[in-house]
């Protein structure tokens, strides 16, 4: 790994462990992403803001309290880290208009990170949605 690439692979891993730690998530996580923030790819009735992704990210934690990220790649381009990675836990709460079903599920994604420094100015996603759909209504 050359060391230029180092310092964002850091960032995303310790962005990672944050999220995954209900400890310290709320007060950090979003530290992580510049005020100018933009992101890709989450629910259209959402503002594509730093707002938007914090209410997001807020539903998320009250439907899925241990919820987990395990990035399974990760590759750093010039400003840019992509990652492959899944999300597992457990639905305890409302999400997306489903009710909580005590249902443990693993389902895969990618984001692609684009970073000004170190704080994240654009993000894009795909998650496996209908995996997630498909798990927690079996």
């Amino acid at each position: 790994m050359s060391s230029s690439t180092k310092p964002l692979r850091e960032v995303v891993q310790h962005l990672a462990e944050t999220f995954n730690d209900p400890k310290i998530r709320e007060q950090s996580y979003f530290d992580f992403y510049d005020d100018s923030l933009t992101i890709y790819g989450f629910p259209p009735n959402l503002p594509s803001n730093k707002g938007g992704f914090k209410q997001f990210i807020y539903l998320l934690w009250k439907g899925f309290p241990d919820v987990k990220i395990t990035f399974e790649d990760l590759i750093i381009e010039g400003n840019k880290a992509a990652g492959r990675y899944y999300l597992a836990g457990t639905h305890k709460g409302e999400f997306v208009g489903l009710q909580p079903t005590d249902t443990q599920f693993k389902v895969n994604g990618m984001t692609v990170f684009a970073f000004r420094d170190t704080k994240v100015i654009e993000r894009w996603n795909l998650v496996d949605m209908t995996s997630l759909r498909e798990q927690l209504s079996s």
